[in-house]
Order: C-alpha cells, then sequence, then structure tokens
C-alpha cells in the first residue's frame, strides 16, 4: 500500500536528498512538486519534501546573475532529513513499493486546473520570506510584464526580440501610458530592441522565483516559449500573449485569456486590443 508521495526532480542516483546533480529547472520542477502535493492530499499520502537544491554549472559558465541553484528559496514541507534519506535509499535499489512517485512533467497545468488555490497555497507555504524580500513595496499591478529567454536558450527555440517589439508598439498605440517590466536573463546589449522604448525597464529581483513572483504581480504577460513565463502569469492568474507554445495551454478554456500571436502581428490587433480594455 502506498503511503508517501515524493516528486522526483532527479534520477535515484543523483538525488542525494539535501542536493540533486540533474534535473529540471525551477518552472518544471514546481508541476512535479506540485503534482505531487496534490496526489498526497487526494490519496491521503505522506508529502515528502522535493530536493530542490541543484548544482548547475551552465548558469557560471553563460555568467547569468541567477545561478538556479534554488538553495535558498523554499522551507521544508513534508518528510524531510533522515527518513527521507532512507525513502530515497529503498528507491534506489526498487524497495520502495510505497512511494508514490512523480517522475516527470507530464500535462504540465492541464493536472493543476481547477486547483489554482490550492498550489498557490502549497507554495505560499514553502516560500522564504527573504526570497521575495525585494518585492517587498513594490507595485507592479500596472505594469505589463515583458520575458524574454536567451542565455540557456539555442536560437531555434527563442523568440525573435522583433516579435516583443512589435507587441510593445501595438500596445503602446493603443494605450501610450503603458509601462513595461522586462524580465531576461539577456544582457542589456542582447536586449537593446526592446530597451529603446522610455516605457521598457529591466527588473531582477534576487533570484528566478523572486522574477516570477513579480510577473505574477503584472496586470498581463507578453511571454516566451517557456513554462518560467507560463507559471509566472498562472500564480497570478494574469493574461498571457505567446508567440508560440510548446506545451498545452496554461488555462482551462473559456476562463483567463491566453493568445498565441504569430509574427503577422497586425492580424490580430482586435484581440490585443480587448487585452488592454
Amino acid at each position: 500500500m502506498q503511503k508517501y508521495s515524493y516528486a522526483a526532480l532527479a534520477a535515484p542516483g543523483v538525488d542525494l536528498g539535501f542536493v540533486r546533480l540533474s534535473g529540471p529547472g525551477l518552472a518544471n520542477c514546481l508541476f512535479m512538486a506540485c503534482r505531487a502535493y496534490l496526489d498526497a492530499k487526494d490519496l491521503g499520502l505522506e508529502f515528502v519534501d522535493p530536493t530542490w537544491r541543484k548544482i548547475s554549472i551552465g548558469p557560471y559558465l553563460r555568467g547569468e546573475r541567477d545561478k538556479r541553484a534554488y538553495s535558498d528559496l523554499f522551507t521544508h514541507r513534508g518528510v524531510s532529513g533522515l527518513k527521507k534519506m532512507w525513502l530515497l535509499a529503498r528507491m534506489k535499489v526498487g524497495m520502495a513499493k510505497d512511494v508514490h512517485v512523480v517522475p516527470d512533467i507530464s500535462g504540465y497545468f492541464i493536472p493543476l486546473y481547477g486547483r489554482h488555490k490550492e498550489v498557490k497555497e502549497y507554495i505560499d507555504s514553502i516560500t522564504i520570506p527573504e526570497t521575495i524580500s525585494l518585492l517587498q513595496g513594490v507595485d507592479l499591478s500596472h505594469h505589463i510584464a515583458v520575458h524574454v529567454r536567451l542565455g540557456d536558450y539555442n536560437q531555434s527555440l527563442r523568440i525573435p526580440l522583433e516579435w516583443y517589439d512589435g507587441i510593445i508598439n501595438k500596445l503602446l498605440e493603443l494605450d501610450p501610458t503603458l509601462k513595461f517590466a522586462l524580465f531576461s536573463d539577456g544582457t542589456d546589449e542582447e536586449l537593446a530592441l526592446l530597451l529603446r522604448h522610455p516605457e521598457v525597464a529591466r527588473h531582477f529581483y534576487g533570484n528566478a522565483f523572486a522574477d516570477m513572483t513579480a510577473i505574477s504581480k503584472c496586470r498581463m504577460l507578453i511571454a516566451s516559449d517557456s513554462t518560467f513565463s507560463a507559471w509566472g502569469a498562472y500564480l497570478g492568474q494574469i493574461p498571457i500573449i505567446f508567440n508560440r507554445r510548446h506545451f498545452p495551454p496554461v488555462y482551462p478554456e473559456n476562463s483567463i485569456t491566453e493568445v498565441i500571436v504569430p509574427n503577422e502581428i497586425d492580424a490580430y490587433s482586435f484581440t490585443i486590443a480587448k487585452l488592454v480594455d
């Protein structure tokens, strides 16, 4: 009989219980952790604290500000310490038949449909106050978030900066008073096309989760093809404009506005106008 619910953020051989030597980034980890938490509630299981801390070499090689170690973002909730180490040891040798494992991000947001309140409660409960301390007193409710992912994305995965620029221009035509909060792992030089707008300013609040939270506090999001973008929107339940999206919709049909606007921006002028009404 299953007794525990665990989000396996890395393979058993590299999940050491207090740190993992590989595995997905923050946004994809959130899918797994939240599903394991909800499964624990639904099935009456003990929730096992995920191994958030990760050793990441890539951010150092790319010179990124956020090293994506996730070591000081969240506090422990659920089974941890020696008991967790014992469970992981049993999992490594195939003897943990009592552990319900969430092994991947299958379904993305679909298993979270209709459960935003519970997901938010879990994430809020584990967030260390210092993680989002730089957001204290910051009001982004009148800003439009812009998330541009560059650093760890090769050229084929990146959304063209010209698309972001076109969306910003279209929105400014509709309302010249708009302000844009730009979140990105790119350099100022790489983002020059967007930063030339006086209405666009870079924002960074110390770590990936704080930036994700900041996005959630904006009025809407111009997104990259990234689950990081999507989580920022999901947490705040704000409208999203995608150029493309490689995963299922963030929101259930006929709920919060979520649109895909390809590069032919002028053909979608009416759709974009509805977002800023």
